[in-house]
């Protein structure tokens, strides 16, 4: 076959209504290597001037031809159906394209994670490696998290083999793909926008206390589990809030965006998670999970709260942050009263 030195665009390859085929893998994804607790996650890094770099760099398509994912032929396919391109976190935008789709695996609509080496961008890292350890990560983790799908992470369907199709390939191209379902909420990227604080700074230090024991519980959750998530940033949380009546008003803050959403109660610390109106959160993204031998210290409910703040940016950090730890060990009346 001729050397292929482009590549068609992404948008004539993943559109709504594009129907793609998934296949069983031909064999697991590899577990992931055990990273000891305390060290920075390392990426797969390309060598400068390696043959592999140039032929990613002069013709990526017959490189992708050459790394493909095999897979069982004699397995039924099952088809998916691209409905809505999805907001999707850093990691993420480098490899994955993630779309909202039908499946007739599912009533419900589906989230599908398509990992296109053809279509990474960034060139520093080994786009190979890097899909490897992202599905066996993420494979990894749903065995950790066994009880928890639907709760604390979406359910999964399923590791599959997806066939990529399309004009401009002289045969389809055979790439990863994630399927889980999909979480409707509130995305926490709403609220404490990097680059647009205005929601965040309305809101009141009650309803950012509620806001951060949610994502606490989540926390202390997975550490029971012996999983550490490194990438609990707002961009991967769904919060799920409850129906309530809407006379009800949970603060006295006028301007709050979440005076008349998020329930908190007077009488009930806000870690009384079986509260019928008690928020609950979902993390979304399970790329970057470190599993661990189960540390009892960590699974104390104040450095679960801690560690969440040490990962949120700011107007989250700082003094902000001071306030709300203290905040968080109080009931709604005290923090009102503030």
């Amino acid at each position: 076959m001729p050397r292929s030195h482009k590549r068609p665009d992404v948008e004539t390859i993943y559109y709504a209504g594009a129907k793609i085929s998934l296949f069983h893998p031909e064999q697991p994804p590899a577990k992931p290597v055990q990273r000891m607790l305390g060290k920075l996650p390392t990426w797969p890094r390309l060598v400068l001037k390696d043959q592999l770099e140039e032929e990613l760099v002069t013709a990526p398509l017959d490189a992708c031809y050459a790394r493909e994912i095999p897979y069982l032929s004699s397995s039924e396919a099952t088809t998916i159906e691209l409905e809505e391109g999805l907001s999707i976190g850093f990691r993420e935008s480098h490899a994955a394209q993630v779309w909202r789709v039908t499946s007739p695996i599912s009533p419900k609509p589906l989230v599908a994670r398509l990992y296109d080496p053809l279509y990474f961008r960034n060139f520093t890292v080994d786009r190979f490696a890097h899909t490897e350890r992202a599905v066996a990560i993420q494979d990894e983790g749903y065995k950790h998290l066994n009880g928890l799908e639907g709760s604390h992470v979406p359910s999964l369907h399923g590791v599959f083999v997806a066939e990529i199709c399309g004009i401009g390939f002289p045969r389809p191209r055979h790439i990863y793909c994630v399927l889980s379902d999909y979480v409707p909420g509130i995305d926490l990227r709403c609220l404490m926008n990097e680059h647009d604080d205005r929601a965040h700074s309305k809101t009141c230090h009650a309803h950012k206390a509620a806001i951060v024991d949610c994502a606490a519980r989540l926390v202390y959750d997975f550490f029971g589990r012996a999983i550490i998530p490194e990438d609990m940033y707002p961009r991967n949380l769904i919060m799920d809030v409850p129906d309530i009546p809407s006379s009800e008003e949970f603060c006295n803050v006028k301007d709050c965006p979440w005076r008349k959403k998020i329930h908190i109660d007077f009488d009930f610390p806000r870690m009384q998670p079986e509260h019928p109106y008690a928020p609950k959160a979902q993390l979304i993204d399970l790329e970057l999970l470190r599993f661990m031998k189960p540390l009892s210290g960590m699974q104390n409910i104040a450095y679960c709260r801690q560690w969440v703040l040490g990962q949120w940016k700011a107007p989250w950090t700082g003094p902000e942050a001071k306030k709300l730890l203290g905040v968080c060990d109080k009931n709604r009346e005290e923090t009102v009263d503030k």
